[in-house]
């Protein structure tokens, strides 16, 4: 018989973290073929669960050091895209790659104040990822250096850019639905 002991039983299981994504998409197997090829996803052994038609219910990949769940939606589902912020060694790199394996630029890669190198990208699923690269440290600490860097032209012009681009990417994902699930 198991214990019911629950002060013994970890309340986040190794290797998870206490926020989880979990992504839906029409096809979790060609969704886990890009991240592999992409992110450099593994597939968790003998996660994956499917239903008596073939449908996955439930599989576990890990980019990085972070896991993600997915599942196959149903046709007859509203579209549940996913934002994602995803930090790597070699943004250009991964960027470069996504692109290659069938998603749109979003936001083209800039370097922003506070650091780091982001681009976005909305994968041929339909979700939205951030990708950081960290450039530099910064002292968040330091209110008046904050300010400073913060201020100055080229910070507020990334800024400014990010925003637009995050604008113009949602739009973007919102058609990417529409055609995709037309009604």
């Amino acid at each position: 018989m198991q214990s019911t002991d629950t002060k013994n039983i970890k309340s986040i299981p190794d290797g998870y973290t206490s926020v989880t994504p979990w992504i839906i998409s029409l096809s979790s197997e060609k969704l886990i073929e890009f991240l592999k090829t992409v992110f450099k996803a593994e597939e968790i052994p003998n996660s994956k669960i499917k239903n008596e038609q073939g449908t996955v219910i439930h599989v576990v990949v890990k980019i990085g050091n972070a896991k993600v769940m997915l599942f196959d939606a149903k046709k007859e589902w509203n579209p549940t895209p996913s934002l994602l912020n995803l930090y790597v060694e070699d943004v250009e790199e991964v960027y470069q790659k996504a692109l290659q394996f069938g998603a749109t630029s979003v936001t083209t890669i800039t370097t922003l104040w506070f650091g780091e190198k982001v681009c976005r990208i909305l994968d041929p699923f339909g979700n939205l990822w951030w990708i950081n690269q960290r450039v530099e440290e910064i002292d968040f600490t330091n209110p008046d250096e904050i300010t400073k860097r913060a201020s100055t032209p080229k910070a507020v012009e990334g800024i400014t850019y990010i925003q637009k681009s995050l604008n113009e990417s949602l739009l973007h994902q919102k058609n990417f639905f529409k055609k995709t699930f037309p009604d």
